[in-house]
């Protein structure tokens, strides 16, 4: 009797195992590396936020952080949880470069539009 319990138990406590090891503990693992990171955050760090703006850390508040929004430098209010990493300056860099061929290569052209009557 006692071996017919151990067998129903075995795979549930295998299943329970996987799901500790392989989704909870690096997720654990993940979760503070990421508060870690935006504890250490500084004034003139630059950053990325999770909507994809890069911005320079402005000041520091208990939640909410002010960013200067790159390329153009307008203030942002952000909370800290929006921030998704703190990147180093070449990749900001190589963005605005993308950002300025960007601007050159694209001609902006008024739409044409087309009355319509509405007499019908």
């Amino acid at each position: 009797m006692f071996g017919m319990d151990l067998t129903l138990i075995l795979p549930l406590i295998l299943v329970l195992g996987f799901f500790y090891f392989f989704v909870i503990r690096p997720q654990n693992k993940q979760k503070k590396e990421i508060q870690a990171m935006r504890s250490n955050m500084k004034p003139g760090d630059e950053i990325l936020t999770i909507g994809g703006f890069y911005g320079i850390i402005y000041a520091i508040g208990e939640e909410t952080i002010t960013i200067e929004m790159l390329p153009d430098y307008n203030k942002a209010l952000v909370t800290k949880s929006a921030i998704s990493k703190v990147v180093n300056s070449g990749d900001v860099e190589e963005t605005e470069e993308e950002i300025d061929e960007l601007d050159e290569d694209l001609d902006v052209v008024d739409a044409e539009y087309e009355e319509i009557d509405d007499e019908k």
